[in-house]
């Protein structure tokens, strides 16, 4: 099983590690509980495990050798005869942190009225951008609202739901810059 390219556990039904993959040696601390690696707000989720369906998957707070809470998608497989888990462990924290640059390089074009990289404007009017490119940008920031109503159950099941928040005030900001001043 070291052999085995992704964070693998294997674990009794107490949450004792029986045996690892190469890759959760380098990612989390030397434990002999993997609820040791549970962040304290996860632990009730973690032992949902043998009440959910199996295989299945859950994401959980996990402690690892460089952050004390790392989002994590765990996949796991109960099996109750051999009283055994099989978890396979996704680090999620790079995608969020795409979504969180991409949207900063958004806010930072919009404050400094760099229209071009995020929505083309095909003409420009003395005034500013003309009244189809202030409706396709809606149209974007609505969409971008839309995508977050799909993720937001995913983030407040992780605690995290205020930053949905602060991203629709901020898309809310910008609408209101959009919106031609009468």
């Amino acid at each position: 099983m070291y052999r085995i390219p992704v964070p693998y556990l294997k674990l009794t039904e107490e949450f004792k590690i029986v045996n690892v993959s190469k890759p959760v040696t380098h990612l989390f601390h030397p434990v002999s509980s993997f609820l040791d690696l549970v962040d304290l707000d996860s632990k009730a989720k973690m032992k949902q495990i043998f009440t959910t369906p199996s295989p299945g998957k859950m994401e959980l707070n996990l402690k690892t050798v460089d952050s004390p809470t790392t989002l994590f998608t765990v996949y796991f497989t109960y099996q109750s005869k051999e009283k055994l888990i099989h978890l396979v462990c996704m680090d999620e924290s790079s995608s969020y942190n795409n979504v969180e640059n991409e949207y900063k390089q958004w806010k930072e074009q919009i404050r400094t009225r760099d229209w071009s990289e995020v929505v083309p404007t095909p003409v420009e009017t003395e005034n500013g951008p003309n009244e189809f490119n202030r409706k396709q940008a809606e149209r974007k920031i609505t969409t971008i609202n839309d995508l977050l109503g799909i993720i937001q159950e995913d983030l407040t099941e992780v605690g995290k739901l205020e930053y949905i928040k602060l991203i629709q005030s901020e898309l809310n900001d910008i609408k209101g810059i959009l919106r031609p001043s009468n």
